[in-house]
Order: C-alpha cells, then sequence, then structure tokens
C-alpha cells in the first residue's frame, strides 16, 4: 500500500464576508479572521483545540482531571477552555498573549427571554461575542452553521452528534419547563427548556412482533434494517435517527424559532411540544405498522452527568454499551466544511463567558455551577453547566499582520488528527510559509539515498525533540514527515526550517502510540484491499476498482502510529518491518473482529489481516482499533455487501 493514502488538506488564503454591520476579513495567511464590527480577530480554526492542546493532556483516564483535559473531537469542560486559553497565551500563540474566550453580556435585549437570573437567553441575541458571529456569518436561527449529518454508525443511519429530546420531565426554571436530554456529541445527560429546538430517535418497549430472537446482547438489525433492537435496555429503536429531516408526518418546516408552535426545522430538530406531536403523528399514520413509538425514557436519578452507575437508561446503554463511544466524544463527526472564512465550526454548543462588552476579559459566571454559552445548532444563546463538555474558540481585541516566515499553528496524527504524535508515525504540521510559494510535492526517487528517506525536501526540514525527521510532503501551509523511531513522551517541540529560517519550537504531546487508519481520499473509508490486492470500499469511491468486504473473508486493512515492533526500526529506512507484540481489538459494527496479523510492512505503515465476522448489515460501518489504551479515529467506514 502506497503512501499516497495520506491526507492532503490545504488552507484556503483568503476571504471576506460582508456581515449587518461590519466585515470577517481572514487573514492572508488563513489563521485568523479579523472581525471588523467588534475590533476583535478570532481563530480561522472554530476547533483549534482538536489538534493543538498547548500541553493539556487529551481526556480519556479517570486520572486525568477533567477540569484541566482536552477530549480529542476538541471539546472540553469550562474549566478546561480557560485553562487551555490561558496555555495559548502561554505559549505566546501567533505573537499574541491576550487571547480570550468569547463574552456574553447578562443584559441583551434583542434576546427573546429572560431567565430567573434576569439574564437574556434565547434566540436573536446580537451582543454578546458569538452571537454577533452567528449574524454576522448570515445565519439565521433555527439554521445550523453545519448541514446534518448523514453518516452511518453501525445499524443507524442519519444519527446527529447533538442533544436529543427524551419524554422523561424534569423540574425547569418557572415557565420554562421540559425534559431530560441526552447529548450524541458527548454523552451527556441533561435537560432543556421546552421551546429550544433538538433531534428526535423514536422507540418502542421491548422487542417489535416478527422480530427474530435476538443472539447475544449487540444491537439487532430486524428484518428490512428499519428497526433495531436492544436485547439490553430492552427496546426496538427506529434505524433512521434523524427521521424529520426527510418525513415530519405532516409537521409543517419552522420559518423562525416556534413559528409556527409545531414546527421541523430545515436539519430535522423541534421544540418539545413538536416533539410529542411527531410521536403522535407517527403512531396515527401505523409508521412501519407500528402505533406504540414513543420518546426515549431517561433516568431521572442521572441529571446533568456522563455514565451514570447501573443506569436503565436506554440512550445510555446506546450510547456507551452498544456504540461503544466514550464521555465527551461524539457519535460521528460533523461534516468538515468553511462557514464564510471559518474552518471547523461544530453544530454545537460553545462555552462563552459573562462581560459586558465583546472586548472586555471574563468578568463573570452566568449563575453559580453555570457559564454561558451559544449553539452553532440552532443559534441559542443559552448557559450550561461547567463539566458539560463543549466547544471553545477564542480572539483577541485588535488587529493582527499576516505572518512573512514560517510558523506552525498546528500539529497531529496525519490520518486521524490526534493532537497526540508518537515515534515512526506519520505526522502532519500546519502552518504558514512552511515551504516556498507554490511550492507543493511528495518525495522523489530521486529524494532517496538508495532506502534512506529525505530529511529535507527544497531546503524544507522538521525537528521533533531535536531530532531530524523524514519529510514527505511540502507545501507553503502544510508537511507531511515521519517521525524519527526514538522513543518520545510527554511534551515535545516541534520545528520546521523553510530555507534556513526556523519557526518557533511548537509544543505537543507524545506517547507510545497514536493510532489511526489510513483513509482513501481524506475519508471516510479506510485503505483496505481484499486478498487478491483489490481495493476494497463502495463500489462508488473508485468505480471499477473498489468492491465492498463479505462477511467472513479476511482483508487487510493500513494503519498509522501503532508504536514498535519486534523488530526494531532503522532510523531512516523505507524498509521496516515487524509484529506488534499483541494484537490490536478491531471492530467492525460493534462486533469484534479476529485479527490474524499486525506488523509494519513499510515506513511507518501497519497492515492488519482482519476476518470480517459475520450478521453484519449491508452498508457502511463504523470500524475503530484499539491498541495501548488509546483508539483510531472516529467515523472510519468501511462498506459490508452480503
Amino acid at each position: 500500500m502506497s503512501l499516497r493514502s495520506l491526507s492532503l488538506a490545504t488552507i484556503a488564503c483568503s476571504a471576506t464576508l460582508l456581515g449587518a454591520s461590519g466585515t470577517l476579513v481572514l487573514s492572508t495567511d488563513g489563521v485568523t479572521v479579523y472581525d471588523s464590527a467588534n475590533g476583535v480577530t478570532w481563530l480561522a480554526n472554530a476547533n483549534l483545540p482538536a489538534t493543538n492542546r498547548f500541553g493539556l493532556p487529551v481526556c480519556g483516564s479517570s486520572a486525568i482531571d477533567i477540569k484541566a483535559c482536552v477530549n480529542a473531537s476538541g471539546s472540553m469542560s469550562y474549566q478546561a477552555a480557560a485553562a487551555w486559553v490561558q496555555a495559548m497565551n502561554a505559549a505566546n500563540y501567533l505573537g499574541h498573549s491576550n487571547w480570550q474566550i468569547p463574552t456574553t453580556p447578562i443584559l441583551d435585549t434583542a434576546c427573546s427571554f429572560v431567565g430567573p437570573q434576569n439574564n437574556s437567553f434565547g434566540w436573536g441575541c446580537a451582543a454578546g461575542a458569538l452571537a454577533s458571529l452567528y449574524n454576522a456569518l448570515g445565519l439565521k436561527a433555527p439554521g445550523s452553521a453545519v448541514p446534518p449529518s448523514t453518516a452511518k454508525v453501525g445499524p443507524f443511519s442519519n444519527l446527529q452528534p447533538n442533544l436529543y429530546w427524551t419524554g422523561t420531565s424534569v423540574v425547569q426554571p418557572s415557565g420554562f419547563g421540559c425534559c431530560a436530554t441526552f447529548s450524541f456529541n458527548s454523552g451527556w445527560q441533561g435537560s432543556n427548556i421546552t421551546p429550544n429546538t433538538l433531534f428526535v430517535l423514536p422507540m418502542i418497549p421491548g422487542k417489535i412482533a416478527g422480530a427474530a430472537t435476538p443472539v447475544g446482547t449487540g444491537l439487532q438489525i430486524n428484518s428490512g434494517g428499519a428497526t433495531v433492537y436492544d436485547p439490553i435496555a430492552n427496546v426496538t429503536w427506529l434505524a433512521n435517527a434523524n427521521l424529520a429531516a426527510t418525513n415530519s408526518f405532516n409537521l409543517p418546516q419552522c420559518t423562525a424559532p416556534g413559528s409556527p408552535h409545531l414546527c421541523v426545522s430545515q436539519s430535522g430538530a423541534m421544540n418539545s411540544d413538536s416533539a410529542t406531536q411527531f410521536i403522535a403523528n407517527m403512531n396515527a399514520a401505523a409508521y412501519l405498522g407500528q402505533t406504540n413509538w414513543q420518546l426515549p425514557v431517561a433516568d431521572p436519578n442521572c441529571a446533568s452527568s456522563y455514565l451514570c452507575p447501573g443506569t436503565t437508561g436506554p440512550l445510555q446503554i446506546l450510547f456507551y454499551t452498544q456504540l461503544g463511544v466514550t464521555p465527551g466524544m461524539p457519535v460521528v463527526s460533523a461534516a468538515a466544511m468553511a462557514v464564510g472564512p471559518f474552518t471547523g465550526i461544530r453544530p454545537y454548543l460553545y462555552w462563552t463567558c459573562g462581560a459586558d462588552t465583546v472586548q472586555s476579559p471574563c468578568q463573570y459566571v452566568a449563575a453559580p455551577g453555570f457559564q454561558f454559552s451559544f449553539w452553532f445548532d440552532n443559534g441559542f444563546e443559552g448557559t450550561d453547566v461547567l463539566a458539560h463538555d463543549m466547544y471553545v474558540t477564542a480572539y483577541f481585541p485588535g488587529t493582527r499582520s499576516s505572518t512573512t516566515g514560517p510558523e506552525i499553528s498546528e500539529v497531529a496524527n496525519a490520518e486521524g488528527e490526534s493532537p497526540a504524535i508518537a515515534p515512526n508515525t506519520w505526522v502532519e504540521i500546519k502552518g504558514v510559509n512552511l515551504a516556498p510559494a507554490g511550492d507543493s510535492r511528495t518525495w522523489q526517487a530521486s529524494d532517496l539515498a538508495g532506502t534512506t528517506m529525505p530529511t529535507e525536501l527544497d531546503k524544507v526540514s522538521a525537528t521533533v525533540n531535536g531530532k531530524s525527521a523524514f519529510v514527505y510532503y511540502i507545501s507553503p501551509t502544510q508537511i507531511n514527515i515521519l517521525t524519527p523511531p526514538d522513543a518520545i513522551s510527554g511534551t515535545v517541540d516541534v520545528t520546521v526550517t523553510n530555507n534556513g529560517t526556523p519557526t518557533a519550537a511548537f509544543t505537543t504531546q507524545a506517547q507510545p502510540v497514536s493510532p489511526s487508519f489510513f483513509v482513501f481520499n481524506g475519508g471516510p473509508y479506510v485503505a483496505a484491499e481484499h486478498a487478491d490486492f483489490r481495493l476494497l470500499g463502495p463500489a462508488t469511491l473508485y468505480p471499477g476498482s473498489t468492491t465492498p468486504a463479505k462477511p467472513g473473508e479476511t482483508i487487510s486493512i493500513y494503519a498509522n502510529g501503532f508504536g514498535t515492533t519486534s523488530t526494531p526500526v532503522i532510523s531512516g529506512s523505507t524498509m521496516q518491518s515487524g509484529t506488534l507484540s499483541t494484537l490490536p481489538v478491531i471492530k467492525i459494527g460493534g462486533i469484534k473482529a479476529t485479527v490474524t496479523y499486525a506488523g509494519l510492512v513499510a515506513a511507518g505503515e501497519f497492515q492488519f489481516n482482519v476476518v470480517v465476522p459475520p450478521g453484519l448489515a449491508d452498508g457502511d460501518q463504523v470500524i475503530t482499533a484499539t491498541y495501548g489504551g488509546e483508539s483510531t479515529q472516529s467515523g472510519a467506514l468501511i462498506t459490508i455487501q452480503n
């Protein structure tokens, strides 16, 4: 398998968006956006923490303080968000040490509601930094900044990395009562108010008539694939986790939040009363021959938290047990797309803090134990519990001059984009002026000295922890390297030198493994082959070349960052071999597969021979590998055809 499977994305150079009261101007180096209406400079990457934690650890171990760690997805608690911005300032990121969390004033007459703490909230807000940005991007509530997900997760389609309604009532502030909610972006059970717009996943208690007797405790796909039985929770789920986006059962499309009162937004989200009516209309229509659809119930003893011990809540069982997602991680990644001059905007909640003006530093909390938030899925400004894992971006007051010398903005695993790197691992370095203008290429045969990889292409080189890395690809905005095989752990410095001019050292985290799957054409399909070396994937991926996998066949999957092998790697050699000391745990569609071989077959390239498990449904299935306590990127897929 060649290294052409490496993703070689680049950053756009410039863009200008006219807002209602100013402009959003992307810097010529593509890393910041000037907001003339508020006089601040934003990060162009609205989810920078996913690839640059500024030394904060990755969440995932009970030994790690959730108040000071960042999930691999980029989400984090409010305390961690404050720590992340503090670390960014300590690093003098992009030459500035006055980055701040976006602010929200407690009073904003443009907002639709006033809360019990006399704070403004709801839709239509304009004075807060994120509300102002949402408006400047031309978005209109309850519209989302990013289209809804259409990815397949196990037997489910259209599962949204967002909040879903339950039918369980909880106490809310006077006049705004409603229900418990569950987040498929993080596994968080919380609650929300009736007017807000969330998604709906209908269920039926028990097993539907005519369904096959379940085998084991895993999810059972019923005949036709439209429903899924969970034998642990003893409920039957609708397989389409956002049916309302394509079938509203006669509810009209919302023209504005709550207008009309019973309506469905274009994304498929709806207010609580509409969710109740949507279920009633499903039953009236005897959808799929069933008349007892309902909203899922929630465990009333598990409010505002993760992983409640002994919970009977079916959404928690589905998220954690059946789909195997960990706290703080989305069930599927939202679409990666540009929104105006920004990249990385997540259609979920973002942290903001209380302050009287956009340029003021954080001054107060929304209420004890709460801080302000803003939702890029529907334009709703509210408050949230400090422990909830949400996203964060940042800005500083004033303008910034574009960089003339080389500068690093991100270092990450080249495939999964995990911010943690490892020895003998393909890594991408993003930034500006990393190579001469107009110079974009991979290494050629003439760049190799026999079987030794180059440490420099066109006077562009890189070091990791002071040792030369092996340079595979260069461009002004991204270079791809293979890290040296020497053991690295903890905080390490990465530098790039372009024509004799080095970048400032960029601090990143290193660990023994940083596993990821190579993917075709940027993803989401894993780079894999049949036993006869034909490419594996949906027939539409590379027409005439790719075909799906069959349950029971042995396939080869290619991966990156799985650490040391039985044969020591000679630094710089393209000839690498050896097997892993233990086999990785690989799951397809949530079912453990048999791994018959796991070893290096080329420079930094692992091959896993895997027997596809029986019983998988046709279509795209999520695939994961776990090794050394770390897992491959979320959202990787493999196509199955019986």
